[in-house]
C-alpha cells in the first residue's frame, strides 16, 4: 500500500548483559547482604531465583563478603535449653522456625561460626553435631571416652574463609580439653571423616572455659578460667598458652570475651563497672617478634547503672561477640543488648532471664532457599573419636 514503510526482513535482538550467568552472579554478589535484598532480587524472575537459591552461590557470597550479617541469637537457658530469636527489623527479620533444631532436647549448644551451629550430645560429651540452619546440612561426629583427669571441654566449628576449595558443606572442628596440668586439642575434617593427631601443651591449674572460641586468620583461641588464653595454630598444629591483658583476672574477673580486632589481630573485650574496654594484641613498636596488649577503645555503659539497692548480680555481663568482631552482646537486667563497636550504638535485641547465655548466629539468607540438606541420618555412625 502506498506510503507504508516495508518491515525489515529480520529484526536484530540485542541481548541483555545480564543474560550472561557469570555477569549476573557478579552483580548479585554485590547486593547489600541482607535477607530483604536477596528476597527482592529472587522475585525478579525464575532464573534469578534459581541462582540466588543455589548453595554454590551462597558459598560465593561468603567468600566475597567475608562478614555475614547477624541474623539472630540462640538464647540458652538452664539446663541447656535453647531457642532462636531473630533480631532484624522487617523486612530483614528471618523466620525463627527456620532456625529451630528439630531434636534440640538431645543437644547442648556450644557456639556458632561460619554459618554453622556446633552442639554436643546430652548427656555427656559422646558426640558433636555440626548443623547449618540455612542449608539444613547436618553431620554428627563421635568422640572417644576421656580419662578421669579431664576436667573441662570445649569445641569450635569453622569452615574455609573462601569456602570454594572444598566440597559443599565441608568444615573442620577443633576439640580442646584440659586437666592434669595439660591442655590437649585435636582437629576433625569432614573431608576425611577422621580426627588428626593429639596436640598438647602445659596448662597448670587452668581449665578451658565454656565460652565461644575465636578464629583469627589461621589461629584459634579459647579463654582459660584464670583469664589465660589457649592458642591453637591450625597450620602448624601447635598449642600454646598466651598471657592475657595485664591484670585481667582482677580487673574484669570473668567478664571477658576474645574477638577478632580491626586489622586481623587477636582482640580482648572486658567489662569493668560501667565501661567496655577493647584491647588488641599488637606488634611492639621496636619491631621485635613479641607482641603486647594495647587498649584501643573504651565505651561507656552508664545507661545500665543500677538503682540504689539493686544487687550487683545485675551488673552488665559480656556474653559473646559476633564472628566478625563488629558487635558485642551484653546481658543486662533490662534485656540483651547488641553494641556496635565502631559507632558505640546500643540496640535491645531480646528480653532476658537470670543465668541466661546467648550465642549470635551470622549467615547469608535467602527466603525459601537452600532447603533439604544432606546428612540427616543416624548420628551414631559418623566419625571416629580423638
Amino acid at each position: 500500500m502506498d506510503g507504508m514503510v516495508p518491515s525489515p526482513p529480520w529484526r536484530r535482538v540485542h541481548a541483555s548483559p545480564l543474560d550472561c550467568s557469570d555477569l549476573l552472579a557478579e552483580v548479585l554478589l554485590r547486593l547489600p547482604p541482607h535477607p530483604a535484598s536477596f528476597l527482592r532480587a529472587s522475585l525478579v524472575c525464575r532464573r534469578w531465583r534459581r541462582l540466588l537459591r543455589d548453595p554454590a552461590f551462597l558459598r560465593r557470597v561468603r567468600a566475597f563478603r567475608r562478614a555475614p550479617p547477624v541474623l539472630g541469637l540462640y538464647r540458652i537457658r538452664p539446663p541447656g535449653l535453647f531457642a532462636f530469636v531473630p533480631i532484624g527489623e522487617a523486612p530483614d527479620r528471618v523466620p525463627a522456625a527456620r532456625f529451630a533444631l528439630r531434636d534440640s532436647d538431645d543437644w547442648v549448644l556450644l557456639g556458632c561460626n561460619h554459618g554453622r551451629v556446633l552442639l554436643r550430645s546430652r548427656p555427656g560429651w559422646t558426640q558433636l553435631l555440626v548443623w547449618d540452619p540455612v542449608t539444613g546440612h547436618r553431620r554428627c561426629v563421635r568422640l572417644a571416652q576421656f580419662g578421669s583427669h579431664v576436667r573441662a571441654h570445649n569445641a569450635t566449628v569453622f569452615g574455609d574463609r573462601g569456602g570454594l576449595a572444598r566440597r559443599e558443606g565441608s568444615f573442620r572442628v577443633a576439640f580442646v580439653f584440659t586437666g592434669g596440668g595439660r591442655a590437649s586439642a585435636c582437629l576433625y575434617s569432614s573431608e576425611t571423616g577422621a580426627w588428626g593427631w593429639l596436640i598438647t601443651a602445659e596448662a597448670p591449674s587452668d581449665d578451658v572455659r565454656a565460652t565461644s572460641g575465636t578464629l583469627v586468620g589461621g589461629v584459634l583461641y579459647w579463654m582459660l578460667e584464670e583469664c589465660g588464653i589457649l592458642e591453637l595454630h591450625l597450620g602448624e598444629e601447635r598449642l600454646t598458652v598466651l598471657e592475657p591483658v595485664p591484670g585481667a583476672a582482677s580487673v574484669y574477673s570473668k567478664n571477658v570475651q576474645l574477638m577478632e580486632a580491626e586489622g586481623g589481630m587477636l582482640g580482648f573485650a572486658g567489662v569493668t563497672e560501667y565501661s567496655l574496654q577493647l584491647w588488641a594484641r599488637e606488634a611492639q613498636a621496636d619491631g621485635s617478634v613479641s607482641e603486647t596488649w594495647v587498649l584501643r577503645k573504651t565505651i561507656g555503659l552508664h545507661r545500665f547503672v543500677l538503682s540504689p539497692g539493686e544487687s550487683h548480680l545485675f551488673m552488665p555481663m559480656l556474653v559473646d561477640v559476633d564472628e566478625g568482631g563488629n558487635f558485642v552482646f551484653l546481658w543486662t537486667v533490662d534485656g540483651i543488648y547488641m553494641v556496635s563497636l565502631d559507632a558505640a550504638r546500643f540496640k535491645k535485641v531480646s528480653d532476658t532471664e537470670p543465668l541466661e547465655d546467648v550465642r549470635p548466629y551470622s549467615s547469608f539468607y535467602v527466603a525459601g532457599g537452600f532447603g533439604g540438606g544432606e546428612g540427616e541420618g543416624d548420628c551414631g555412625n559418623s566419625g571416629t573419636g580423638p
